[in-house]
Formats: C-alpha cells, structure tokens, sequence
C-alpha cells in the first residue's frame, strides 16, 4: 500500500514551517525510514532557500518536488500563508521519478518538452509508464509544443496533467522546487509507473452567454479580432462598458466573464481570461487561442462554480472504476491533488469555504493536498481522454492516484 503523511505549518520562518511539517507528516507514516517522494506546495510569501534547508535537514536524499503559490488547499483550511508537505512511501512495484527542464522562455518549447521527457525516462526502462504531472512557474506562448515535444518521447497518447502557478503581478515570488533547489523559469515534473493507477476530473462551472463569433485575427495569446471587429467590442457589446471602464475594471470582469473558445467533439468550452487590453482593442489572453476558433462569452455564478467542484471530483472518482482497488482484488490506498484556479477563489470569496467541504466530502476516503493556480493543464474531458492535452484558465481539476 502507498504509505502516506501530511504536514502542514503557519511559522513564518520558513526554515522552522519546513521542519515543523516535515514532522508531522513523518509522524503519519507506517515507515518514516522509507520515504520515496516528498510533494510541498507553500504560498507566496514564504522563502524558498529557508526550507530548502529545512528540507535537506530532515529528509536528505528524497526526490522533493512542488511549487509556490497564492494559497494552499488542506483539509485544515485554505490559508494564504503556509507550507504543506505529502510525504509517500511506494509499495514495491510502483515507481516515479523527478526532473525538470530550465529556461524555458528562452528555448523553442518543442526542444523543451523533449528534454524533460528524456530526463523523466532515465532509470524507467522496461517500467509502464501511467502519467505526466507537471509544474510551470510561467505562463508559456508554445504550451501546445511544450506538450508535443513531451509526447513525442513518451508517446503520442501519453496522459498529462498540471499546472502554472506564476504570480503575474511579482514574478519573482514564483518558484518550483526540485530536489535541494529552488528553480525558476522551468517546468518540474513527476513521471508516475508501476503498479500505480489514476484519475482525473476537471470542470469550471462556466456556461455561454449570447451567440457564437469568430476570432478573425489572432496571434499566440492575442486576439487582435473578432467578427472582423477590434476584439474589446465582444465586451463593450455585452456589458455595455466603453474601452476606459473595461479596462479599469478587466481583473474583474475576466474572472466573471471569460472568453470560451468551443473545441469540436468536447461538451465544455475551454476558458481563456483575458489579463490586459492593448491599442487598437486586441485582447491578451492567458494562453493561445487559434485564428478562425468560435468563441463565446462566458458566465458563472457561485452555484454553477461550486456544482463544477463535485462534477469534478466524481469524474475522477469514476475514471477509478477499473482498479484493482474498487475490485477488492488487492488492499491499497490512494491520495488526492487537487488544483483549483484563482479566479475562482476570487470568484467564491465568502463561499470558498463551501468548495472546500466539499472538497473534504468527496474525498472523504482519500488524503489529499492541493493549491490555488493561476492556470491548470488537462484533458477538456478527463473521461473520455483521448491524448489532446490544453492549458485551462478558471477550472478545478483533482488527480487521484492509488496503489
């Protein structure tokens, strides 16, 4: 069975919230002397190089890997300030190993996918391969390659999941962790194989408002047209807001008003917030859309949000059906990841209490440790995967791996 411990701290000395969660987490585990992954996500404003040294203090040479980010998701609570740690201990027969590729803005993000594939593969001969967790601490232009070029060494159909977590406003409060380092500019990963098994759920709760149109002109994440109209007037359209107010108020009306781009053969749309408008009306978005896409506006209430939340976690619950554990062939245990954008804590405010039991409700059974994203990576339907995998803004997305 996978041996499994959560810490977590509040100490604001970094090195001391390291060592404190560390402890905890050991002191659940059945073995504390086999400890084979150590998974840690902290928010923001904690410094890196102080657990690092915590880290290396308690748990010297275990894989560690993770990610800062602007709040931390726990069955204690969602804290803005923390450190959480997942201490695992694989049964014999499961495997995974970490790795990461570095610079990525400055490298063609085909090469990029490329390189950590191989780093990812090394010491995983003759081992099945189930899936890819990755961790951005950037927004990437050539996300699509990034995940072509990762393919293409683990196999065309190869399942990934993840997310971004860059701070648009500081940058600089970004990093990943691997190892004994703090990183930046990169993409961490997890290679998971064995006699492991998975599911992933992943929904956002937005629904289209009004008539489909047509990105006339577009280039990477910039929508320069719509319907053959400067794009700001989809917006100035809709809500009745000239280009001043709309820009004043963006961070807002993003959250609530999303662009969905429609992706035939998918029952969702896939959500693109819009972070900036430039001259001549073009809209920046958080991640690429395709010239010639339909889109439409969306809109979300509290309620659609939260229902998105369970739809989700029953998704991956479901993708499950077929393990050995829900068979009762063998006894094995299993944990949860779970990613939920900011927009959607901006989004709930007062309610985001309510997502969180209801995170703990679904997951009654399953230990679990998560972090608010500025960006998620997925499958549009986790249920009828198919290998196309897409950057998300505004989801919640939950993986749960047993074994």
């Amino acid at each position: 069975m996978l041996d499994i411990g959560i810490g977590f701290s509040l100490e604001d000395n970094s090195f001391l919230a390291a060592e404190e969660a560390i402890k905890q987490a050991k002191n659940q585990l059945n073995n504390s002397e086999k400890i084979d992954l150590c998974l840690v996500f902290n928010s923001y404003d904690f410094s890196a190089a102080g657990a690092i040294r915590g880290f290396n203090a308690l748990l010297r040479d275990v894989p560690i890997i993770g990610a800062s980010g602007p709040a931390i998701i726990s069955d204690k609570g969602i804290f803005k300030h923390g450190i959480a740690v997942m201490l695992l201990g694989f049964p014999d027969g499961a495997y995974c190993r970490v790795a990461a590729t570095r610079d990525i803005s400055e490298k063609n993000p085909f090469n990029c996918g490329k390189e950590l594939a191989e780093k990812l593969l090394l010491g995983f001969k003759n081992i099945p391969r189930n899936l890819g967790l990755l961790f951005f601490d950037q927004q990437i232009e050539g996300g699509p390659n990034f995940i072509a070029g990762l393919q293409d060494n683990l196999g065309r159909g190869f399942p990934c999941i993840g997310t971004s977590l860059s701070n648009q406003y500081d940058p600089s409060h970004s990093c990943l962790y691997l190892n004994n380092e703090a990183i930046n500019n990169s993409c961490a990963g997890i290679l998971w194989g064995g006699k492991t098994t998975f599911g992933v759920g992943i929904k956002h709760g937005w629904k289209p408002l009004g008539k489909p149109h047509t990105v006339s002109s577009a280039v990477g994440n910039i929508i320069n047209a719509i319907d053959g109209k400067p794009a700001i007037e989809i917006y100035e359209n809709y809500l009745g807001y000239d280009a001043a107010k709309l820009t004043k108020d963006l961070r807002k009306l993003s959250i609530s008003y999303p662009i969905g781009v429609f992706i035939p053969g998918e029952k969702e749309y896939l959500l693109r917030s819009v972070v900036s408008i430039e001259q001549r009306g073009a809209l920046v978005c958080q991640g690429s859309i395709l010239e010639g896409s339909t889109i439409r506006l969306m809109i979300s209430t509290p309620e659609t949000c939260l229902a998105a939340t369970t739809q989700a976690i029953a998704e991956a619950k479901k993708n499950l059906s077929g393990s050995l554990f829900k068979q009762g062939i063998v006894r094995n245990s299993r944990f949860a990841i779970v990613f939920s954008s900011i927009s959607r804590y901006n989004l709930l405010r007062r309610d985001i209490k309510k997502e969180l039991n209801l995170i703990k409700a679904g997951l009654k059974d399953t230990r679990f440790l998560g972090i608010y994203t500025s960006g998620e990576l997925a499958p549009i339907t986790a249920g009828s995967y198919r290998g196309q995998i897409y950057f998300h803004n505004q989801d919640f997305s939950v993986l749960i791996i047993e074994g």
